[in-house]
């Protein structure tokens, strides 16, 4: 796929980023340098130095709410304003309706956080374990499978590419999908979308959850099988990373978690085949890409040898 310029970018947008600055409050518009920020999926994103500060502008972008595939906007700022106030996420700064926008605190020498060594495991399960257990509540419900089903109907309309044996696909994962048995009542404030570039180291070794475009109520291993499916975690890892969150190895908590990764990738498979028919819209983001490795990764799920013992484990 074809890189956009970062220069058209920003002269593309500029009038709009200017306006919406506008109605930052402290913020001097026309003497503001605005940097476009690349590799957004589903916004424009542009950084800000202005009146001796650095803030985040998103560009608001509808078209992903009528796909189905993101939450209408007034439900996901709401939820980016709760986790900023929670402490978990960066806090916002403003709210703009015209040209919609959200404009959020730049978190200054952040890095995408480094699954290296011992110590990143238990350090995303505490930063996940933050916000579910912050007693926050989000606007709105997330369930992977629905979220999925709905996608893939928004695909099927805009005439996209399914995936090869699709219906076969759909039989297995509904398999998965009757053994969780999700309950509304156990949700929690998730992320669902837990994966490199939104999960962030501060300097003093914090990490820090942003953009939750996907966020919702839902079960928290939906959370953890996310983050162990996009940071290729292997069985022992996954049994780490499970053990840190609930303090305790628990056979069904990890086969729960496991089994969440299938929901993942189900759901970001269907994501990626309606992204792929609005390409235009963030053209230096690699859809199918995503579509392929998200694939490769349920795929993987579904073939393990002991999906058998999984589906037991997860059903007691």
């Amino acid at each position: 796929m074809t890189n956009n310029d970062p220069f058209d970018e920003l002269g593309q947008n500029e009038p709009q980023v200017r306006k919406a600055l506008t109605q930052v409050p402290g913020v001097d518009a026309q003497d503001a340098v605005v940097e476009w920020l690349s590799g957004g999926g589903a916004h424009k994103n542009f950084l800000v130095t202005a009146s001796g500060r650095r803030i985040v502008l998103k560009l608001w972008n509808t078209m992903w709410e009528g796909v189905g595939v993101i939450s209408p906007a007034p439900v996901v700022m709401q939820n980016t304003i709760l986790a900023g106030q929670i402490g978990i996420g960066a806090p916002v700064l403003a709210v703009v309706s015209d040209p919609l926008a959200l404009a959020l605190e730049f978190l200054p020498d952040c890095t995408p956080l480094e699954p290296t060594g011992d110590r990143w495991i238990p350090r995303l399960a505490s930063a996940a374990k933050t916000l579910h257990e912050s007693g926050a509540r989000f606007h709105n419900d997330y369930n992977a499978f629905a979220e999925a089903r709905k996608m893939f109907a928004a695909a099927r309309q805009r005439g996209a590419e399914l995936p090869e044996n699709f219906e076969q696909l759909c039989r297995e994962v509904a398999k998965v999908e009757h053994t969780l048995d999700l309950r509304v009542n156990d949700f929690v404030p998730c992320h669902n979308d837990l994966y490199g570039p939104n999960v962030l180291e501060t300097p003093t070794g914090q990490l820090r959850l942003i953009d939750y475009d996907l966020s919702g109520n839902g079960d928290r291993c939906y959370d953890l099988g996310f983050a162990a499916t996009y940071f290729e975690m292997d069985l022992d890892s996954i049994n780490r990373f499970c053990e840190a969150y609930f303090a305790e190895h628990n056979p069904h908590l990890v086969a729960r978690t496991r089994l969440f990764a299938v929901a993942c990738n189900w759901a970001t498979v269907a994501l990626w085949c309606v992204a792929m028919t609005m390409a235009d819209t963030n053209d230096d983001y690699d859809y199918r890409g995503e579509r392929t490795n998200s694939l490769r990764r349920l795929h993987a799920n579904l073939s393990a040898t002991d999906l058998g013992a999984q589906l037991r484990d997860a059903s007691r």
